[in-house]
């Protein structure tokens, strides 16, 4: 069954076109996100589909039957809306403007039944505003105001809910709380969101539509829609998606470009192992510098986030020694590197010649952390070998921040 169809729906404001053959469905109890950068539609596409907007062209079913054909009364009492921001002109009550939420169903002379009460009563505490229920609601905060408009459309027990960004003005607890309570408390209504906030998208909805530019650019489930791909196609940003180790939703982390663009020709080969290296990866990555890893086991973490940033990583399998290609290839990225940054990382016989083929580079070699931060397995000799490079010229940096602000400075002067 198909609570809601929207058929090639588009809107125009005069001439201008704001929305474009938008079609999709959704089923009872289906939570649809709407994500997409600003002045892609999101807001006038629920516009439509609350009559508030007339579209141009296309048609909206509820239930099977088409919006156009619902009294507004009968709309009210399928379709609930919270807006981004409601003005409200006059000092109701947090009770009253809850109570409006049934006014679909009182008749015009009718009072409010024990039931009506009950519902309020119910939808209040599941909102957290019952404390509030006698002041003015323009006596409360913009968040305790959101919170009462979402209670208020609880109050409705909508076939289907419509929320723009309404919970964008609420602090991350409270969007928590009110996004959990609308997927438990209404598990027979549809709800179609829009996101300001991609992970709170991708964790909540069952399905995402993302739109660019009038269109839908693509919908399906979090994991086929937020593709590294597509958030650059619609957004022009570069994103890392992970894999959130709790949720197992995907998990989006923009990519920033900061700091050092002075460094963008420089290159950079990361020495680490066993996850140590994978804050400097990003980093650098994220300042734009040119990286090379490795050699490192394929199923290393650092490993993993080479791949995903797409940096040339030197590979070998699990517990598999360093072999002589691998070796060579290693001495090529070190003769190519402007700097080499060696990581406080665990050192063992697998991968000691990561960091024994450094010496002919030991003056531009940078290695974070004291000779006691590295975890020695090889019964002493990992010790000599960074003694030795620290002997032959290579710096020491306590920290990241500090080598970052080192290759700063040797990029300047440079």
């Amino acid at each position: 069954m198909k609570t809601v169809d929207v058929v090639h729906l588009d809107v125009c404001y005069g001439a201008h076109q704001i929305l474009e053959e938008i079609a999709f469905s959704a089923t009872p109890g289906e939570m649809i996100g709407i994500c997409g950068p600003n002045g892609s539609g999101k807001t006038t596409l629920l516009k439509a589909m609350s009559r508030i907007v007339a579209p141009s062209g296309g048609e909206i079913y509820y239930n099977n039957q088409n919006m156009e054909n619902l009294s507004f009364r009968m709309l009210a009492q399928r379709v609930a809306v919270v807006p981004q921001e409601t003005a409200i002109n006059f000092d109701y009550t947090v009770r009253e403007i809850v109570m409006m939420g049934r006014h679909p169903y009182i008749g015009r002379f009718a009072s409010e039944s024990r039931e009506d009460h009950a519902i309020c009563d119910r939808v209040m505490r599941l909102a957290n505003v019952s404390p509030l229920a006698e002041m003015p609601v323009n006596a409360i905060s913009g968040g305790e105001r959101q919170r009462v408009l979402i209670a208020r459309a609880l109050a409705q027990e909508p076939d289907i809910l419509l929320l723009d960004e309404a919970t964008s003005h609420l602090d991350i607890s409270h969007q928590i709380e009110i996004l959990s309570i609308i997927r438990k408390e209404m598990e027979e209504t549809t709800t179609i969101s829009v996101f300001h906030d991609i992970n709170l998208a991708a964790y909540y909805c069952d399905r995402i539509i993302l739109l660019k530019e009038r269109k839908i650019a693509a919908i399906g489930s979090p994991e086929d829609v937020l593709t590294r791909e597509m958030i650059r196609l619609v957004y022009g940003i570069d994103v890392l998606i992970s894999t959130h180790p709790t949720t197992g939703r995907p998990y989006i982390l923009p990519l920033y470009t900061y700091g050092m663009h002075d460094a963008m020709a420089g290159r950079v080969h990361i020495v680490c192992g066993g996850g140590c290296g994978t804050p400097l990866i990003r980093r650098l990555h994220q300042a734009g510098w040119h990286l090379t890893t490795g050699i490192l086991n394929v199923l290393d973490s650092d490993y993993r986030t080479a791949e995903e940033l797409g940096i040339p990583a030197l590979s070998e399998a699990p517990f598999a020694p360093i072999s002589e290609a691998s070796s060579s290839l290693l001495m090529e990225y070190f003769e190519k590197a402007d700097k080499i940054i060696l990581v406080a990382m665990p050192v063992g016989r697998g991968n000691l010649d990561n960091i024994r083929l450094l010496h002919p580079h030991a003056k531009k070699t940078v290695i974070i952390g004291s000779s006691e931060s590295f975890e020695d397995y090889t019964g002493g000799e990992a010790g000599c070998v960074l003694g030795s490079l620290i002997e032959n010229g290579a710096r020491v940096e306590t920290s990241l921040d500090s080598a970052m602000l080192h290759l700063r400075k040797q990029t300047n002067s440079g």
